[in-house]
């Protein structure tokens, strides 16, 4: 499912932002799902979202300050919206000093739906600031078994208390409050989670009451490496609710599954679901870097069995959207390789695609891969048209040349179309790109560079004329 597939690559891209990008980054919110048992031929699908406070704007309200946002959930079957669901939040504040940059706003929903494909868009607005950030892709809804036993999903948790108080995060008698990015490690060495059981057999035999359950940790590659001690449970009724804290302190940074197992003594009937989460801390790779028993061949190893973790729990979908933009900086050669590769080569190559390019090969890190694909995200953000941002003739000189040390914008007016002068002042003695709103759409066109190899014209000033 495509929310469910996020990378480790994500985390090691946003450790390493500069301050710079951090800056541009301003508005980005995560968000998750997992699917329960409705009501008749209904899925109950439930709806997280997380957003940095500091990326929402405080405007002051009498004697403090207000954050307001929406949330918009738009689910769409044959290009038709069967579902439409909206609803906000507001968070208040003595002093905007109070407002940290590691502080996450969170906001919990549902949406009722039947059994099938769908495209799911979810956005957040920030009604201060007006600012948008949006996310779609495909989910397939699955049916719940009415007769034989089995599972919902697994929901991750980064804290489950009992409670009796019906808020947002209320679930049959626990407060449950999302992790939506699913990383654990630092600050959460427990990973938590919390799932439901339905149609357990009833006999009213004490022999027969009862049911085991077995937790197991899986890595990147579906291996098993670590099982927990089956459990054996009193059956509540037909259906039971499970939450779990499971240490995972001794798991070192990289891609895994929790699979859960569950055996109803009453006809030994076995039900399994699993999930995936991530676990992340700064010292697994620092600690690379300052081992001095390593040599540098040795590190640059131990660096690619990294990036090898990252991309073998990776999906097709995902890999094919990585290397497609990488168009700009792809060898022919390596373009016609990757065409011939199954899912498994395409696991191999790309590791190795970033090898071949990393600045420092001597240390944990490649700075050049998560620079690019920094710079991939960010023009996704900024340049999104009618096509992906770094499609886009801005996306790509960004891509290629990195962030311009200097943007002039030009607004419309009835003399001239929007344009935009980007300038490098460090590369061939200092060059500049000009982009045309040609259209008016917002999608701004190269149109001159005085960079060597670039779009040449020394009359580029006729575009900006309306006529």
């Amino acid at each position: 499912m495509f929310f469910r597939k996020i990378l480790i690559l994500s985390i090691i891209l946003i450790s390493s932002l500069s301050a710079q990008e951090q800056q541009a980054d301003k508005f980005n919110f995560s968000f998750d799902y997992a699917t329960f048992r409705g009501h008749e031929d209904l899925v109950y699908v439930e709806l997280y979202f997380s957003v940095l406070r500091n990326e929402l704007q405080y405007v002051e309200d009498n004697d403090a300050f207000k954050a307001e946002f929406v949330i918009d959930a738009e689910l769409f079957r044959n290009d038709s919206m069967v579902i439409n669901k909206s609803w906000g939040g507001i968070n208040h504040e003595d002093s905007l000093t109070n407002v940290q940059g590691n502080q996450k706003l969170l906001s919990v929903n549902y949406l009722q739906a039947k059994p099938g494909e769908y495209r799911l868009v979810v956005r957040l607005t920030d009604k201060n600031s007006g600012k948008q950030s949006e996310k779609e892709g495909v989910i397939n809804i699955e049916a719940f078994d009415e007769e034989n036993l089995c599972l919902s999903e697994i929901e991750f948790a980064s804290s489950i208390k009992p409670s009796s108080e019906k808020n947002q995060y209320y679930k049959n008698g626990y407060s449950v409050i999302p992790n939506t990015e699913r990383f654990f490690g630092t600050g959460l060495p427990i990973l938590m989670f919390y799932t439901e059981i339905y149609n357990f057999t009833q006999t009213g035999q004490e022999d027969t009451s009862k049911y085991s359950i077995k937790y197991s940790i899986l890595n990147g590659d579906q291996e098993v490496i670590r099982e927990f001690p089956a459990r054996i449970k009193k059956k509540p009724g037909e259906s039971a609710v499970e939450v779990g804290g499971l240490n995972i302190i001794t798991f070192t940074s990289g891609t895994y599954f929790l699979k859960i197992d569950v055996i109803d003594s009453t006809n030994k009937a076995l039900a399994s679901q699993q999930a995936k989460f991530f676990i992340y801390r700064p010292g697994d790779f620092a600690k690379i870097q300052q081992n001095d028993s390593l040599t540098q061949m040795q590190i640059a190893e131990r660096s690619l069995q990294l990036l090898n973790s990252i991309y073998q729990s990776a999906s097709e979908e995902e890999l094919d959207q990585e290397f497609d933009a990488t168009t700009y900086i792809a060898t022919k050669e390596e373009k016609e390789i990757y065409k011939t590769l199954d899912l498994q080569g395409k696991r191999e190559f790309m590791p190795q695609f970033w090898a071949r390019r990393d600045r420092t090969p001597g240390t944990a890190r490649n700075e050049f891969r998560e620079d690019y694909l920094a710079r991939v995200r960010m023009a996704d953000r900024e340049f999104r048209g009618f096509k992906k941002g770094w499609k886009s003739d801005e996306g790509r000189v960004l891509l290629i040349y990195g962030s311009p040390d200097e943007i002039e914008r030009f607004p419309s007016s009835n003399d001239n179309r929007a344009y935009r002068v980007w300038r490098y002042f460090a590369i061939q003695g200092g060059v500049d790109f000009i982009f045309v709103d040609k259209r008016g759409w917002g999608e701004y066109e190269l149109v001159h560079s005085t960079a060597r190899g670039e779009l040449y014209d020394v009359d580029w000033q006729r575009w900006l004329s309306p006529n």
